[in-house]
C-alpha cells in the first residue's frame, strides 16, 4: 500500500465532492434550460471521476472518504457567504471556471510525484475532461454575457 499515493487520491477525491457539490448549486441557479443541461453534464463528469477515484483508493489498499471533510465544509461556506444576494449567473460560473483551473493545477501537481503508474491514466483523463469543462464554462459565460 503506498499511503502518499492514496493520501493524494483522496485530497482529489474530495475536491470532487466539492465540485459536484458546487454543480448542483449552479444547477440551481442556472436560467435557462440549455445552461442547466450542460451544467449537469459537468457534474456528471465530477460524479464519474469520484467513483473511478474511489475505487483506485481501494484498488490501492485504502479507504476513500465519501464526503467533503472539514477544509471542504469552510470552503463551500465561504462561497455561500460570498453569494448571499446574488442572482448573476456569471458570477457562480466564473467561480466554477476557477474552480476546474484550480482542479488541474492540484492534479498536475500530483502527477509530478505520483509513483502510482496505474493512477497516471486516471489522473490525465481528469485533466483531460476539467479542460473539457473549461470550455463549456466558458461558452455558458459569453452566451450569458450576450443575453
Amino acid at each position: 500500500m503506498n499511503s502518499e499515493n492514496i493520501e493524494n487520491l483522496n485530497f482529489i477525491l474530495e475536491r470532487e465532492f466539492m465540485a459536484i457539490n458546487s454543480f448542483g448549486a449552479l444547477i440551481l441557479h442556472a436560467n435557462n434550460d440549455n445552461a442547466k443541461n450542460e451544467l449537469q453534464q459537468i457534474q456528471e463528469i465530477h460524479k464519474q471521476h469520484a467513483s473511478q477515484i474511489s475505487t483506485k483508493i481501494y484498488d490501492l489498499g485504502g479507504n476513500a472518504p465519501c464526503s467533503i471533510g472539514i477544509d471542504g465544509t469552510v470552503s463551500e461556506t465561504i462561497s455561500n457567504i460570498k453569494h448571499i444576494g446574488t442572482t448573476d449567473n456569471v458570477s457562480y460560473l466564473k467561480e466554477a471556471l476557477q474552480e476546474e483551473y484550480m482542479g488541474i493545477k492540484l492534479v498536475n501537481e500530483i502527477l509530478a510525484c505520483n509513483t502510482d503508474l496505474s493512477s497516471d491514466v486516471l489522473l490525465n483523463k481528469i485533466i483531460t475532461d476539467q479542460s473539457t469543462n473549461i470550455d463549456s464554462l466558458n461558452n455558458l459565460i459569453n452566451s450569458s454575457c450576450n443575453q
